[in-house]
């Protein structure tokens, strides 16, 4: 048998089994369809057990003009796995070449149907997708409409081993055996057939009764969901202001809580329900500190890193995710080269800063009241070579935790903005541990040389990057001479997009 089709069978049993449980027969509950793409009807599932290992499905429809009609039957029996033995689509047997497309077809009404159980009523699964169409029934005109009696396949199967079945016994002398299969066979045809007749008669009553009451339904619903939207459209608007107001009232000393609020203030008025409304109310920072990380990881607030150009066309951006692309994204800048910045960890006094701190926006959750950035769980990033060189000095440092730095070669184009330079170098600080590359070893650009850490003076896991460029009489000094620190990201894509 072919494996989709084995599958699809399986996976139907296992639904069909359910829906009995230890009940002799069971049917769902009807569900809205259309007869010929245009008369409304219902659709529905009739399920009978003759034993553990053998069950009878039909697929009904009923609508006012074509009354009720058997779309397709079906009759799953279990030996090793479960198979369909018999199967016919408006009394004409169903090709074995057709078997999976009619599969498929009543999986995607059974799943309707599961959806449907869980909704508020049957009308909900016009809002499915693709319902319409699925749930539509085309109807040949020559098919006879049956009210009665609907499992008449029971004859055809009592008629087609019933010569078997006399013939054997016959022949083992036992005629009595027949008159009494015979009667529990017959016993059970009629009984199958009494309870459709009497569900039938129930059926035209309840689909009448749905359709009067469905559209009702839909209108009280759509009533219930104005007055919501308008009430929702009050509160937005009323939250919006208010945080508006705090942020104006907040004096001149916290530019960046003023700042927070406008921007949350902004993200309310866009807000699509009440739970984006809630959590933008709780990301309002209650300390400047707070405020600050929030700017810096504000997805709306701060340009992402991959949106930056590095310096040099061959560097490479210095972080990057575990197996993904060093494309930028994730990353954000959350002090620039040149920011005028207070001390981060509330020492007092201000001075530019000339490097770029990088952190991974995906590792912040949320700042508590006692100022401990709390973490989700993914890790900060890795820290990778921006160039190739080789590694000219590394260890730790008081001011900024764990470090290395590497030399790159003189390239044309460094020599063009900086005809004076003698060299150039990478620096890269608060590393979690000490870089295993060691002293004097070459690495390759985009090579991983160590994670974002938060060691030394900072105030949560970053790196602190510096592009060096050494000529005489630079203003700083290291083990490779004089130098000048130069913005590692002087321009953005975005005027480039533009």
């Amino acid at each position: 048998m072919n494996a989709d089709i084995a599958k699809k069978i399986t996976g139907l049993s296992r639904i069909f089994l359910e829906w009995l449980k230890d009940n002799g027969s069971f049917r769902t509950a009807p569900v809205r369809c259309t007869i010929d793409g245009i008369s409304p009807g219902v659709y529905f599932i009739n399920i009978v057990r003759v034993n553990p290992s053998l069950f009878y499905i039909q697929e009904i429809v009923s609508s006012k003009i074509r009354g009720q009609v058997v779309f397709r039957s079906w009759s799953f029996e279990k030996k090793k796995t479960w198979k369909v033995i018999e199967t016919e689509k408006f009394r004409t047997p169903i090709a074995y070449h057709n078997l999976k497309d009619e599969l498929s077809d009543l999986s995607a009404r059974v799943e309707i149907i599961l959806a449907v159980s869980v909704s508020r009523g049957a009308y909900f699964a016009e809002a499915l997708e693709d319902a319409d169409k699925i749930m539509n029934v085309t109807i040949p005109e020559d098919v006879e409409i049956k009210r009665n009696g609907p499992f008449s396949r029971l004859n055809l199967i009592f008629y087609r081993y019933f010569a078997v079945i006399l013939a054997g016994i016959l022949a083992l002398g036992v005629f009595s055996l027949v008159t009494v299969y015979t009667a529990h066979i017959y016993s059970f045809r009629k009984k199958v057939e009494t309870s459709m007749e009497d569900y039938s008669k129930n059926m035209d009553s309840q689909a009448q009764e749905f359709f009067q009451n469905t559209e009702g339904q839909i209108s009280t619903l759509v009533n219930k969901l104005k007055q919501t939207q308008e009430s929702f459209d009050f509160d937005r608007k009323n939250a919006y202001v208010n945080v508006l107001r705090m942020a104006e009232e907040l004096t001149k000393y916290f530019p960046a809580r003023k700042k927070a609020y406008r921007l949350i203030a902004n993200n309310i008025l866009e807000a699509a329900n009440y739970s984006e409304v809630l959590y933008e109310l709780s990301r309002l920072p209650t300390e400047e500190y707070q405020a600050r990380i929030f700017l810096a990881t504000d997805r709306e607030s701060v340009t992402p890193l991959a949106e930056w150009e590095p310096v040099f066309s061959f560097m490479v951006y210095p972080v990057k995710i575990e197996s993904e692309k060093n494309d930028g994204r994730g990353f954000r800048i959350t002090d620039g080269y040149m920011s005028i910045r207070e001390n981060p960890l509330g020492s007092g006094g201000s001075s530019p800063h000339y490097a770029v701190d990088i952190i991974n926006v995906s590792n912040i959750a949320y700042v508590d009241n006692a100022g401990v950035i709390i973490r989700e769980g993914n890790p900060p990033g890795n820290i990778v070579a921006a160039y190739s060189g080789m590694v000219r000095d590394s260890g730790w440092d008081s001011r900024y935790g764990n470090f290395i730095m590497i030399n790159h070669e003189l390239t044309k184009e460094v020599l063009s903005k900086y005809p004076k330079a003698t060299g150039w170098s990478t620096y890269y600080a608060h590393m979690k541990d000490l870089s295993p590359i060691k002293q004097g070893e070459r690495v390759n650009a985009n090579e991983t040389i160590g994670f974002i850490g938060n060691t030394g003076h900072s105030t949560g896991p970053h790196l602190h990057f510096e592009v060096r460029i050494y000529k005489p009489n630079g203003i700083y000094s290291d083990v490779n001479g004089r130098f000048i620190k130069i913005n590692p990201f002087p321009s953005t894509h975005s005027k480039k997009a533009k």
